[in-house]
């Protein structure tokens, strides 16, 4: 999302936050760069986005180390603060309990 780009991920602070605790790789959903997946299957990033029924942008997509998908945000963030918190919400493992609005209302 061009919103989220120039005003969220633009921000060294939160590109230092999400570092620290992920790797991070952007993938365009119309794209034909080649890719390998998780399984070790040769794909294209918007096979790869299809296969993982990305259908609307920005989707985050959070994967343990084993290529399992954990957590999933569809959808814009209103704003950084909401950003760093899906990060939190991540990392604590707060995804196998509970959705992610129901988080953001406990903090």
């Amino acid at each position: 999302c061009a919103r989220m780009k120039s005003t969220i991920l633009n921000q060294s602070d939160v590109q230092a936050a999400y570092r620290a605790q992920f790797l991070i790789y952007s993938i365009d959903v119309n794209g034909d760069t080649a890719m390998t997946d998780f399984q070790g299957k040769e794909t294209t990033e918007k096979a790869f986005a299809f296969a993982q029924r990305v259908r609307a942008t920005p989707t985050l997509l959070f994967f343990d180390l084993d290529g399992k998908l954990i957590a999933r945000h569809t959808g814009p963030t209103k704003d950084k603060a909401e950003f760093l918190l899906l990060g939190q919400y991540v990392t604590e493992g707060a995804y196998a309990t509970q959705p992610f609005t129901k988080y953001k209302q406990g903090k």
